[in-house]
């Protein structure tokens, strides 16, 4: 809460202002406390300043702030910035001094879920290091919004994906825990799943001031053609066969034509389907039975799949997907510290190396991947 305010007092400030209260901070700013070295804040942005002040110096980020705008006789917007942080920030508990809580829910299975938060220190590190290779944040806080469609019943009852409802749950859970705003559709036709991608692909004031975006998809799928199809809720193999949205529209839809809001931003897009009918388990299967005005068309995506090309999926009727769950389960462990490639290697090892598989293994499949910087999630901050 104080970084956003602190933020939004630094975008009141110039360029060359910006620079000044740069100049400022390498000096004796806060006793006994030492300076933040210039060569770190040398050409930094205003959301840069603000992640190194809040790791330098704690609570007392705010204070310095207003100092410092003292100190350029920017009066008017230090009183201003005194009074937003005694209107938002709760007074201060002698635990909040140890980091970011984690972040609890108990779910309707009785599981405990918590999400380690990654910690102030540890993001000004790595943005520091890693400079124009990592995705920065928008804000002091990751934010989007995430597309989140569940299909769990069908018109042909035959189809009804029992279960899936724990899997809905968990990634609901999961997006808002990350810090993401979630639009969720539940049973949905093939027609209807385009139509909402399309939809969520025009809000365009949510997906200018966002950093990233997570579209999750979930239901029965199949390879047709050649291509990864998920079944709408009327879909029927001899009926109406036709009742299909295939997964590569997603990326037609979120590209730079067609949802420039998202440009330079990442794309992460989940599928929980199955790709096809070779066996892989014992459990029911999810099948049938800045710069230059030139863009990249598509860029900045990552597709994560729950199983390899003409494969099965799978799900367990109690507990959900197989594939949601170890997202679920290596995101809230690893997402504080690695970034989302390797968040999907450790699902991956996790699914390889998962005991009580005789016959054929089950395996996620990374697709149409074009991240071009490293994507740290941050969660809790």
């Amino acid at each position: 809460m104080e970084a956003t305010i602190m933020l939004d007092a630094l975008k009141e400030l110039t360029k060359e202002e910006l620079e000044n209260f740069i100049c400022y901070l390498g000096e004796d700013v806060a006793e006994d406390i030492e300076p933040i070295p210039r060569e770190i804040l040398y050409g930094a942005d205003r959301l840069h300043v603000v992640d190194c002040m809040v790791n330098q110096y704690s609570d007392d980020a705010g204070k310095i702030t207003a100092k410092v705008l003292r100190l350029m006789k920017q009066n008017n917007l230090a009183k201003h910035l005194e009074s937003k942080l005694r209107e938002g920030q709760p007074p201060v508990q002698e635990k909040s001094r140890r980091g970011p809580e984690p972040v609890e829910l108990n779910q309707s299975d009785g599981k405990p879920r918590c999400m380690t938060p990654s910690s102030q220190e540890f993001k000004c590190k790595k943005l520091q290091k890693l400079g124009d290779y990592i995705y920065k944040p928008a804000s002091s806080q990751r934010k989007g919004s995430a597309l989140l469609i569940t299909n769990i019943t069908f018109h042909y009852k035959e189809y009804n994906r029992d279960g899936a409802e724990r899997d809905e749950e968990n990634m609901e859970w999961l997006l808002r825990a990350l810090g993401y705003s979630v639009v969720k559709h539940r049973n949905l036709s093939g027609k209807k799943i385009d139509g909402e991608v399309r939809n969520f692909s025009k809000l365009v004031s949510e997906h200018r001031e966002a950093d990233s975006t997570f579209v999750v998809i979930m239901s029965h799928g199949a390879r047709i053609e050649n291509r990864d199809a998920i079944l709408g809720v009327l879909y029927h193999e001899e009926l109406n066969p036709e009742d299909v949205y295939y997964v590569d529209e997603t990326f037609s839809r979120l590209n730079s034509v067609n949802c420039p809001a998202l440009i330079d931003k990442p794309k992460v897009i989940l599928i929980q389907a199955c790709r096809g009918g070779h066996s892989g388990g014992v459990e029911f299967r999810d099948q049938v039975p800045e710069s230059s005005p030139w863009v990249h068309r598509e860029k900045d995506f990552v597709c994560f799949m729950s199983t390899l090309p003409d494969t099965a999926a799978y799900r367990n009727i109690i507990t959900g997907s197989h594939f949601i769950n170890y997202i679920l389960n290596v995101f809230c462990e690893w997402a504080h510290k690695d970034e989302i490639m390797e968040l999907f290697r450790k699902v991956t090892n996790d699914m390889a190396t998962r005991p009580g598989r005789t016959k054929d293994k089950l395996l996620p499949c990374l697709e149409r991947i074009s991240l071009s910087k490293k994507f740290y999630l941050f969660p809790g901050l």
